[in-house]
């Protein structure tokens, strides 16, 4: 499957259905993956097959590290990988407020960070995790753009070592 391989609207188009039946409302998309929201929670919505592994690596690194940093720093969001492969996650505020700036936080892509009770979290690391190499080999499955795009720009995903700075 590659990065072309969009998910047909129709795999979704029910689980969208009530989830705006629940109140959920439609907050954004990126590249991968169409986000819902309501109260303090976001669900992720893969569009391809780059979001569903991005799904499944978030839900694994917060089942891993919970509250911990992983082994480059980063904090992630409280999350849970739903059965249809979809992302269920605590909705993070923007901005950090009076609680300080990590250090990691440049290293995630488009500063996806902000506070979630009193903390700094990442709310979207699923490119940002030095273990996700490790992980896709272990689950048989690799991401188009992580491998054929994203590791050129950020070399310390390969290592494990925290970067100077971040391209």
């Amino acid at each position: 499957m590659s990065i072309a391989d969009d998910i047909p609207d129709y795999v979704y188009r029910d689980f969208i259905n009530r989830l705006e039946e629940k109140g959920f409302e439609y907050l954004s998309h990126g590249s991968f993956r169409r986000v819902w929201e309501r109260g303090n929670i976001v669900v992720k919505v893969p569009d391809n097959h780059d979001g569903l592994i991005d799904n499944r690596v978030e839900a694994h690194a917060w089942r891993i590290y919970r509250n911990r940093p992983s082994k480059m720093g980063i904090v992630v969001a409280p999350c849970r990988l739903l059965p249809n492969g979809c992302l269920m996650m605590v909705k993070v505020e923007d901005g950090f407020g009076s609680v300080p700036v990590p250090d990691w936080s440049d290293m995630i892509d488009h500063d996806q960070v902000g506070v979630y009770k009193g903390r700094a979290v990442a709310y979207d690391a699923a490119l940002d995790l030095h273990e996700r190499l490790e992980w896709e080999k272990e689950w048989g499955v690799e991401s188009i753009f992580f491998h054929s795009e994203y590791l050129d720009r950020c070399p310390h995903l390969r290592t494990g070592e925290k970067p100077d700075k971040v391209a």
